[in-house]
């Protein structure tokens, strides 16, 4: 979900629209545009689950970590067919505003150059350096087990946690010889949330064998546990991609190059930037009919014919395939119905799509980004390493903490507020000059180890948390224990463009769907029990229309909504994205960080 904001943030950073003065006329609600984590036993599941009162009835199945892999698992197969007190603080101006993002980029990028130069002169040097002092938690040992060496360049160089460092992967089983999901770790200065793929059991009707959803790094870890998936219920036959996010299909092609016999379903919109590329470029190593474009659920519904199917699929070259006898629809629709949203294209580049999958049998709805939920407790593979949560329990960097149930409770918190508003309302954030200073002079020993192979330097903490826990108000707001949630970013940037498509979309899921009871989001909680119902009500914030008198709030305090506030005021006014098409009084406007610089 980071990249969502990253790209179009650049695009607006060096598009030429940008040097056009920067006016402040008044803005109502028709108007926003502006003027012209552990012990020190690897394994793929919790080390130190005793510290959770977990009440889940599924189990993660343990793998042991192995560095002696069979060489065969390590590459892949040749021929295998297998509130209010913010009202009170100043506001800043909008240059404060500015040097305060601009405060941690700075920091960021002036830490990193150093470090990463002096971990690529002496791996060893530099790891010894780090493990020199006593620490509260152990550095994970690196190994080809739980390493993916293209993360770098799948991931467009950006330094995503687990593209260049250890990615451990999590297996739970969710339904019992049906429906397994793997978990790995993505995020940026520790700041990581789950990504998650899923694996079906196909039925003999289907054409048995297994459904992949949203394929992950293909670490060895991962591919033995498919491999041992692949023993008991047969070879891996469709391989899908239901989204156009980088974070999911950046891992596409490095995945299916170990199941050269699978097909291929992409899903359509797929975009890349400064140059549209095909799929193949990605690493697919399929071509011909194993890859194609996933039919449109108005086809697959029977809502429009063949022809007009065929003529709709893009790029041109997918459309043979599609034109061969009962080839358009697949084979296993008989377990797994489906509806797409999209291709909701933005106005400058990229787009946004997804597909909602319903297993029938166990009346279980799968999604990418469009919904999640949180709760007080963080998911096992953050937990798999709890050196993050960690590091962000700790107000400054001076803090001293330990490992326990609520210091965990604490961190993953705070991960949550970054992960999904990006800028907390309850930081602040620390000169460039003095973080720098004190990720040498002020941390404490022990808590050296918390941010090594994740932050800038390894002990770098450029912001402070307001005192007295003020923070558990804004998480509950987000939370509502657990609660299904359209996220932010998708609710203030990109959906709500496109409400009416949107809230179609929905409406075709919990109509055709009307039985699922639990949904399998791409990220963060597992297996949430929600009706159709509460699916429906996640997107409320996009049926907000004070002219009707209805007004729905945000999943996160107004306060903490002022960034992507203000990130969709300037991507509108610098024609990356449309207008939005939904008013929800803009409170965010009113409060928080950029209140000074919002339109009135």
């Amino acid at each position: 979900m980071i990249t969502r904001i990253i790209l179009p943030l650049l695009v607006v950073t060096v598009s030429p629209k940008c040097s056009a003065a920067y006016t402040l006329p008044s803005a109502s609600c028709g108007n926003r545009q502006r003027g012209t984590s552990f012990t020190t036993k690897t394994t793929t599941t919790l080390a130190s689950s005793s510290l959770h009162d977990d009440s889940s009835s599924h189990e993660a199945i343990n793998v042991s970590n192995n560095d002696s892999l069979d060489e065969k698992q390590q590459q892949p197969p040749l021929d295998s067919g297998n509130s209010n007190n913010n009202k009170a603080r100043e506001q800043p101006s909008r240059r404060d505003a500015i040097e305060s993002l601009l405060s941690i980029v700075a920091t960021t990028i002036i830490t990193t150059s150093s470090s990463s130069a002096a971990l690529l002169a002496s791996p060893a040097t530099a790891l010894a350096a780090t493990t020199t002092t006593t620490t509260v938690l152990p550095i994970p040992p690196q190994s080809r087990y739980t390493t993916w060496p293209l993360g770098k360049v799948a991931f467009s160089l950006l330094p995503l946690a687990g593209s260049y460092t250890r990615r451990a992967t999590v297996m739970e089983e969710v339904i019992p010889n049906t429906i397994w999901t793997m978990d790995q770790i993505q995020g940026v200065v520790n700041v990581n949330v789950p990504v998650r793929m899923t694996v079906i059991k196909l039925s003999p009707t289907a054409g048995g064998g297994l459904f992949v959803l949203n394929p992950l790094a293909p670490t060895p870890q991962l591919i033995q546990q498919i491999r041992s998936l692949e023993q008991q219920y047969g070879p891996v036959r469709h391989i899908v991609l239901g989204t156009v996010a980088l974070e999911h299909k950046a891992t596409l092609g490095p995945f299916a190059q170990y199941f050269p016999s699978a097909t291929l379903w992409i899903q359509p919109g797929q975009w890349s930037f400064p140059v549209q590329l095909p799929i193949e470029f990605l690493g697919v190593t399929q071509s011909g009919d194993q890859v194609r474009v996933l039919p449109s659920s108005q086809f697959i519904h029977g809502d429009i014919s063949l022809e007009d199917e065929i003529k709709s699929i893009t790029p041109t070259r997918y459309r043979s395939a599609a034109a061969k006898g009962n080839a358009p629809i697949p084979e296993w629709v008989v377990d797994i119905d489906y509806e797409t949203l999209g291709p909701l294209r933005f106005q400058s580049v990229g787009a946004f799509s997804e597909t909602a999958f319903y297993h029938k049998a166990t009346q279980t709805l799968i999604v990418t980004d469009c919904v999640c939920s949180v709760t007080k407790d963080p998911p096992k593979i953050i937990e798999e390493d709890p050196r993050a949560l960690l590091y962000h329990a700790r107000d400054s960097i001076e803090d001293v903490v330990v490992d326990d149930l609520e210091t965990r409770r604490k961190g993953w918190r705070r991960m949550v507020q970054f992960g999904l508003v990006f800028f907390p309302s309850q930081i602040d954030v620390v000169p460039v000059e003095k973080a720098i200073r004190q990720s040498y002079s002020d941390i404490d020993p022990s808590m050296k180890s918390l941010g090594v192979g994740a932050v800038p330097g390894g002990t770098l903490y450029p912001w402070t948390w307001h005192d007295n826990d003020a923070d558990l108000e804004n998480f509950n707001a987000i939370s509502q224990n657990g609660k299904l949630f359209c996220p932010p970013i998708l609710t203030k940037l990109i959906l709500d463009r496109e409400p009416i498509r949107t809230l179609e979309w929905v409406d075709r899921i919990t109509t055709r769907f009307n039985k699922f009871t639990h949904v399998i989001p791409g990220h963060l909680n597992n297996y949430v029990k929600a009706s159709p119902k509460e699916f429906s009500e996640a997107f409320d914030p996009l049926r907000s229309n004070p002219k009707g008198g209805k007004v729905y709030q945000q999943r996160a305090l107004a306060e903490d909504l002022a960034l992507l506030q203000e990130a969709s005021d300037l991507l509108t006014q610098f024609g990356v994205v449309a207008k939005t098409q939904v008013c929800d009084l803009e409170p965010a406007r009113s409060v928080g960080r950029f209140a000074s610089i919002a339109p009135k």
